[in-house]
C-alpha cells in the first residue's frame, strides 16, 4: 500500500467516513494483481493504478452494496469477459455512543461500550469533570452546555444516546433537543436508541409534557427508565444493563435469556434418544 492510499484511508477512518478497500487478486494481467482502491460511500473512488473509466465504474456497481451491508469479502467482477477477482474490505464508521453526563455510572458506561466497538463520546458542561483523565478510554471527551451540543452534533440512525446527566433539568432539555433535531429527519435517519434515567413517576410528568410539544413524533426510540431489568445496583452493574439494553436495540435481538430455548431443544434430544 502506498503512503498516499494509507493517509486517504486513516483520513476516511478518523473522519468516520464509511470506506471500501479493494485489492485486485487475480487477473491475466499480472501487472495489476495487488492493485488497489479506495470506494468511499457516496461512490467516488482514489485509484492510483488509474484503471479505465468502466472498470471503475465496474467496481462502484459491485462493492458500493457490499460497504452498504458492511460485508467483507472477495467478488468476482466480469470485465469485458475477463473475469477478475477482487477482495473487498470494508472499513465502516463504527456506531457512535453519546454519553451525556460524567458521573460515576458514565465512566463504566465510556469503558464498555468502547470494549464494544462504538466510538464513545462523553459530553458534561463542567472542566473539572469533562477530561480525558477521568474518561481515558472515551474517543472524545467535549466541555460544552447540553443544548449547543445536542443542537449540532452530528446524529444518524447508527447513534445510541445516553442522556445521564448530574440532574434532570439538563436530560430534560438534552432530549428536547433531539427531539426537535428529530422531526427535522425522516423516520429511518433518526437515531434508533435515546436513554434516559430517572424514576419512573418523574419520566411519566416528562412523556406528558413531551407530547404536547412534539406532535410528530411516536418516542419508540426513547428509553426511561434506561437499561435492562438485571437487578443493577453499582455504577458498573447499571453500565452492563445499559450496554445490554443498547446491543439488544441494535442487534435486534429479544433481549430474552437464552435459557428459554434449552426446554425445547432438550425435548428433542430426549425424542432422539429415545428412537435409538
Amino acid at each position: 500500500m502506498s503512503e498516499e492510499l494509507f493517509k486517504r484511508l486513516t483520513k476516511a477512518v478518523n473522519e468516520h467516513n464509511d470506506a471500501v478497500l479493494i485489492t485486485i487478486t487475480n487477473l491475466p494481467e499480472i501487472s495489476f494483481i495487488g492493485a488497489k482502491i479506495i470506494l468511499y460511500k457516496d461512490g467516488t473512488l482514489y485509484d492510483e493504478s488509474k484503471m479505465p473509466q468502466d472498470f471503475q465504474q465496474k467496481i462502484i456497481e459491485n462493492c458500493l452494496p457490499l460497504l452498504e451491508q458492511k460485508k467483507t469479502k472477495t467478488i468476482d467482477v466480469v470485465y469485458r469477459n475477463t473475469h477478475i477477482e477482487c477482495y473487498v474490505e470494508i472499513f465502516p464508521v463504527p456506531p457512535h455512543l453519546i454519553v451525556a453526563g460524567a458521573g460515576h455510572v458514565s465512566e463504566p458506561v465510556a469503558e464498555v461500550g468502547k470494549m464494544l466497538g462504538f466510538y464513545v463520546t462523553v459530553i458534561d458542561d463542567r472542566k473539572e469533570f469533562a477530561n480525558t483523565k477521568k474518561f481515558p478510554y472515551a474517543d472524545e471527551v467535549v466541555c460544552s452546555s447540553y443544548i449547543d451540543f445536542f443542537r449540532n452534533v452530528p446524529i444518524t440512525s447508527e447513534t445510541y444516546i445516553l442522556l445521564l446527566t448530574r440532574g434532570h433539568k439538563f436530560d430534560v432539555v438534552s432530549l428536547q433537543e433531539l427531539l426537535k433535531r428529530e422531526e427535522m429527519l425522516d423516520v429511518e435517519e433518526r437515531t434508533v436508541y435515546i436513554g434516559m434515567i430517572g424514576s419512573r413517576r418523574r419520566i411519566s410528568g416528562v412523556f406528558e409534557q413531551l407530547k404536547d410539544e412534539f406532535t410528530d413524533h411516536n418516542f419508540i426510540n426513547i428509553y426511561s427508565p434506561v437499561g435492562l431489568d438485571v437487578g443493577a445496583q453499582t455504577p458498573v452493574e447499571i453500565a452492563i444493563s445499559i450496554l445490554a439494553e443498547i446491543l439488544k436495540v441494535k442487534n435486534q435481538a429479544s433481549g430474552s435469556s437464552l435459557k428459554e430455548k434449552i426446554s425445547s431443544y432438550s425435548k428433542l434430544i430426549f425424542r432422539e434418544r429415545s428412537r435409538k
